[in-house]
């Protein structure tokens, strides 16, 4: 692959693999290293087909490489900063939104991981659940029941901080 080739795609899928190594590590500046080093499998690589997309293909080796990253490394709990993150519009208060997506987003991100990620998948990227069993190597039910699961603990978590939640979405 020519570098102008490499840099189209990297152009193209980059933020997108960014955001989800950020989920998954919690740390900005080594998903920016996660995501350099799966550019770097991937122009190395040889193993592509081209039957399913290139974005599914890249985010599923960025997945593997967080999770690989994650079982190797004890992590820090770190505040997410990022405004990329976009929730229920329920105020027109710029600031309030900005906090209320700050808020939602800590506590996306103090769930466990197996309970995050389906989270992340489908809300934030708009996978659909067969996608995300794909990605995961998990059955359609495992991802159904984690999504469950997921939504309860987070219901949990905003109504213990005095949020105005939803009941059964």
């Amino acid at each position: 692959m020519d570098q102008d080739e490499l840099a189209k795609i990297m152009n193209a899928h980059g933020e997108h693999l960014l955001k989800m190594a950020f989920f998954y590590v919690r740390d900005r500046e080594l998903a920016k290293d996660i995501v350099q080093e799966v550019f770097i499998s991937f122009n190395a690589s040889t193993n592509y087909e081209e039957r399913g997309t290139l974005r599914a293909y890249l985010t599923k080796l960025t997945v593997n490489r967080c999770k690989d990253h994650l079982r190797s490394w004890s992590f820090r709990n770190l505040l997410f900063t990022d405004d990329w993150v976009e929730t229920i519009h329920r105020q027109q208060d710029p600031l309030v939104l900005k906090e209320e997506r700050t808020e939602l987003a800590i506590s996306i991100m103090k769930l466990p991981l197996k309970y995050r990620e389906v989270l992340i998948f489908y809300y934030y990227e708009g996978y659909k659940i067969k996608e995300i069993a794909a990605f995961l190597g998990l059955s359609e039910n495992t991802v159904k029941a984690r999504m469950v699961k997921a939504r309860k603990l987070l219901r949990e978590k905003l109504r213990s901080e005095d949020w105005e939640v939803l009941s059964n979405e």
